[in-house]
Formats: C-alpha cells, sequence, structure tokens
C-alpha cells in the first residue's frame, strides 16, 4: 500500500464512504446498540462532526467485573489463609464488598465514542487525521494505544479489547491512523507497526534495526 491507495476520508456528517475492515488483535465482537442511547456520556468535540459508533458497557457487564473481582479476591485469600478461616473475619467482606463497588463504577465510565475524524476514550479524545505519535504498549494486565494528535490532545492509555471489539467503530480509527502515519508527521515506532499491521511503505519507513525488534516483540 502507498499513499494513493489509502481509503478515503469518510464525510464528517454522514461518515460515508465508511473505510473497508480493519485487522484487529481483539476479536470479540460488539456491534454500536441499536436499541438504546448511551447513559451519560461526556461531551464529544461536535466541531468534528458528530458520533457514528459507540460503546458503553451494560449493567450485565458492570455485574461481571464487580463478581471477577469478588472471585479473585475468594481464591487469593483462600490461597494465603490454606482454607475458609478467613471467612470468620468481617472486615475481609467489607474490603470485597468496596473493591467490587469500585469496579462497578468504574467499569460504567468505559465509555468509547468516534466520529468520521476522530476517537474519544471517557473524557479524552483526538483528531484520528492529525496523530503525531502513536505507541502500543502495556498498561498493568491490558494492552493499550497511547495517541497524541496536532492539537495537543491525548488518550493515554486506550485499551485494544475496548477499542477494537467494535469493528465498525475500529475501521474508523484505523483509517486515520493510516493517514496520519501516511503524512510523514506521526512518530510511530516498528513494534507498533507491526501489532497494529501497518504497511512500511506508508511514511517514513524504520530502520533494519527497528524492523527486526518490531516482528520480534509479540504478544
Amino acid at each position: 500500500m502507498n499513499t494513493t491507495d489509502l481509503p478515503a476520508i469518510p464525510d464528517p456528517n454522514t461518515g460515508e464512504p465508511r473505510p473497508p475492515r480493519a485487522p484487529r488483535i481483539y476479536q470479540r465482537i460488539e456491534h454500536t446498540p441499536t436499541d438504546r442511547s448511551p447513559r451519560k456520556p461526556p461531551e464529544a468535540p461536535e466541531h468534528l462532526g458528530p458520533v457514528l459508533e459507540w460503546l458503553q458497557p451494560t449493567a450485565r457487564d458492570q455485574y461481571t467485573s464487580a463478581l471477577f473481582i469478588v472471585g479473585i479476591s475468594v481464591a487469593y485469600l483462600t490461597l494465603v489463609d490454606g482454607g475458609l478461616r478467613w471467612t470468620h473475619v468481617w472486615v475481609m467482606w467489607v474490603i470485597m464488598a468496596v473493591g467490587a463497588w469500585v469496579m462497578f463504577g468504574a467499569t460504567r465510565n468505559h465509555w468509547t465514542a468516534v466520529g468520521s475524524t476522530w476517537v474519544q476514550w471517557r473524557d479524552d479524545w483526538v483528531d484520528t487525521y492529525h496523530l503525531t505519535r502513536i505507541r502500543f504498549s502495556a498498561d498493568g494486565p491490558n494492552r493499550v494505544l497511547r495517541l497524541k494528535d496536532a492539537h495537543g490532545n491525548k488518550i493515554h492509555s486506550f485499551k485494544i479489547s475496548e477499542i477494537q471489539r467494535n469493528p465498525d467503530l475500529w475501521d474508523l480509527v484505523y483509517n486515520g491512523i493510516l493517514h496520519s502515519v501516511a503524512s510523514g508527521n506521526c512518530d510511530i515506532d516498528a513494534k507498533t507497526r507491526h501489532i497494529l499491521k501497518i504497511p512500511y511503505e506508508l511514511g517514513p519507513r524504520p530502520t533494519r534495526s527497528e524492523r527486526i525488534r518490531g516482528r520480534r516483540r509479540r504478544w
């Protein structure tokens, strides 16, 4: 692929033409809900066009996350205690309840939205066609993208599992990434290129040593 082969930039208002299907790492599929509106979404950059695709956890997702924390806590305490004696210590139950409640609330705030030329994660957003830095990284157990645009906007820790689980949403973001890299004004390392399957022909080409490091670093 070269610059002339890049898919067209969608119209800011209609999102048409939609970009082709982008390569993904995370294979779960969850399309934008059509039977409900988002709950208390953060303010979007309306001057760049309306929301075209969005994702927000359901109540089921929130309860699942809370129960997961409880399950992990029970397993850990049982292992450390060598039995179930800890169940008689009421403080442990309080701690687990607080942890579950925190996770329940935190999951509710996992708002992801995209327009024709922008993407938003919680309260942060970037202009996807004017990205100046893209990095793939790890944030605890999560694999994330760190994005910065020419206007100084940043998304510090965008979970791959969140941004890619809606294929239509990810297609719009990926098209912007391709155009940003092709512009030559985007700092992207070989590892990130390799993970996102971005053609080396786009933008400044990495050195041989960078390409080798990018191929060796997998997750």
